[in-house]
């Protein structure tokens, strides 16, 4: 099983493939203290990976790209860009997720001189209040 992620919407597009990500965790979360479907719920997707430098100018560095998303100021429109998530096993694309008003909650990059691997977390949330045109799609035919 692997996953791509493709995200448009800002200066330039950011795509990162299976070689590069390694966990996605997609969350639909209603606040604790309800007790029926609440209206105000929230969605979100975590993904964590592998860092994968481009060096010689041999196209552009896909967390150096999400590591600038996740400083533009809120006062700016393109810190909300579309993200989708697709889910791929044994070739095929088995789940796909678009969250359309995506913007980061959280991005990290850690970096081991041992190992010479550099690692991300990236938590992305979709705009409250276009929740929905979130789109979530499967059962595709082989």
């Amino acid at each position: 099983m692997g996953f791509t992620l493709n995200v448009t919407g800002g200066s330039d597009q950011i795509a990162l493939d299976e070689k590069s990500i390694r966990n996605v965790v997609f969350d639909s979360e209603s606040p604790a203290d309800s007790n029926a479907r609440a209206t105000d719920f929230g969605v979100s997707m975590k993904i964590w990976g592998k860092m994968i430098y481009k060096q010689g100018g041999e196209g552009s560095d896909a967390t150096l790209e999400l590591s600038k998303w996740s400083v533009v100021p809120s006062e700016r429109a393109d810190c909300y860009r579309s993200a989708v998530v697709e889910v791929v096993s044994a070739g095929q694309v088995v789940r796909k997720y678009e969250v359309p008003n995506a913007f980061i909650m959280e991005y990290s990059e850690e970096m081991d001189d041992e190992t010479g691997v550099g690692t991300f977390y990236l938590h992305v949330k979709q705009k409250k209040d276009e929740n929905d045109k979130l789109k979530i799609d499967g059962g595709y035919a082989v």
